[in-house]
């Protein structure tokens, strides 16, 4: 049926009708003109979200990736952030920051462009990292407490803490399970010692740990293919051991593969299309690159000491499905205000750069409605005395 079909069709419809019956006729095709008139003029905009963690200049900045003018696409220092923000999670136009030593977790409205509450994790409970189950409930893993906290995100508050491995970091879902890595490393006030590293696995359905399984020393990230496997990435004790990629089957949680890495490895972001894994890498303790790991083929194709330099200087990343581009923040440790948001194609090519706030950290992408919801007046009174004319005049 074509729109002049319909036309046509409400035309004779409206001949038959009573003079009261045109009438809310007429309001109910206003009012549907009117949203659809409305609807046309949302905008909505490819976002990147960065936490800049220099203390004590905590903040997001925002960028607008579909501004082509890298300076005006910047918004600097939006929102004040809590101390020392780990991680950055986007649902829903609203941005989940951890602050963990503030031991909360801060909400953002990224199109009020203010901060809409915090949900507390408990004193000296130290989260680390979140992952977003849904709109509703999300994980977060608890450094401080050996847990991790299952969080209703609209009530903003811990319905349940789940115990887990020592020293929790990363967290990942895949499915229904929740993957956790438990570093193991414990500062003992003048040293650190790193003990057996582990992934707990939690059932999401019941929110307890079905199995733990050893991994390589200090296990802190990790992540998913998207499909069915999960990858942790051990860093090494800094010292004599080196860093390990492990993937393990989500199938039957077995791992699969150790991967030694020959490197101190950093943030890891997988690009899906390709199956490839991105490491950043560390050379005399600076981030030169980032190595690559073929996952289809369990082996590295890009060696730490081969290292993409468009990559060099990155903290955390992630990869933009949509755009099939990466995101890096490049933090300036010193405070000298050269931190960047660089984006590299998926080629391998920086092709740009965004200034942002002092101590880039972390990222994430996400799509903004650029428009608050729209006003409707009520025409429900209206709808049953119209359909019975309606069908009167059929």
């Amino acid at each position: 049926i074509t729109l002049c079909g319909v036309f046509l069709m409400l035309t004779s419809i409206c001949k038959k009708l009573s003079n009261s019956g045109r009438q809310s006729l007429l309001l109910l095709l206003f009012s549907i003109l009117f949203c659809l008139s409305n609807l046309s003029q949302t905008q909505t905009k490819r976002i990147a979200v960065v936490a800049n963690g220099l203390n004590p200049f905590e903040s997001i900045s925002v960028v607008n990736l579909d501004q082509p003018d890298l300076k005006k696409a910047v918004q600097q220092d939006l929102v004040k952030l809590g101390q020392t923000p780990n991680d950055i999670q986007i649902d829903d136009n609203l941005a989940y920051v951890v602050n963990t030593n503030d031991n909360h977790i801060q909400i953002i409205d990224l199109k009020s462009e203010t901060n809409v509450g915090q949900i507390s994790t408990g004193s000296n409970s130290l989260p680390e990292k979140i992952a977003l189950l849904s709109d509703q409930y999300a994980y977060v893993t608890l450094n401080g407490s050996d847990g991790v906290a299952f969080i209703d995100l609209k009530a903003k508050t811990v319905l349940q803490t789940i115990k887990v491995g020592s020293k929790p970091w990363g967290v990942a879902i895949l499915d229904r399970k929740v993957y956790v890595t438990n570093s193991a490393a414990v500062w003992d006030g003048n040293q650190m010692n790193y003990g057996q590293s582990s992934v707990s696995v939690i059932d999401t359905q019941s929110n307890r740990v079905i199995q733990t399984i050893e991994v390589s020393i200090n296990a802190t990230g990790i992540t998913t293919d998207g499909i069915d496997k999960v990858l942790v990435v051990s860093t090494g004790d800094y010292a004599q051991v080196l860093g390990y990629l492990t993937i393990i089957n989500h199938v039957n949680n077995a791992i699969e593969k150790k991967i030694s890495l020959k490197t101190i490895p950093g943030a890891i972001a997988v690009n899906r299309s390709q199956q490839k894994a991105y490491i950043l890498s560390t050379t005399a303790w600076t981030i030169t690159g980032a190595m690559v790991v073929d996952l289809a083929k369990q082996r590295v194709v890009i060696k730490a000491n081969e290292s993409l330099p468009a990559f060099s200087g990155g903290f955390g990343m992630v990869f933009d499905h949509q755009s099939q581009h990466f995101f890096v923040a490049v933090p300036d440790w010193s405070g000298g205000g050269q931190d960047q948001l660089r984006r590299v194609s998926s080629d391998n090519q920086a092709i740009a750069s965004y200034a942002v706030g002092k101590g880039a950290s972390f990222v994430a992408v996400a799509d903004i409605n650029g428009e608050h919801q729209i006003g409707v007046g009520p025409t429900g009174l209206h709808l049953p005395y119209l359909w019975g004319e309606i069908r009167k005049a059929w």
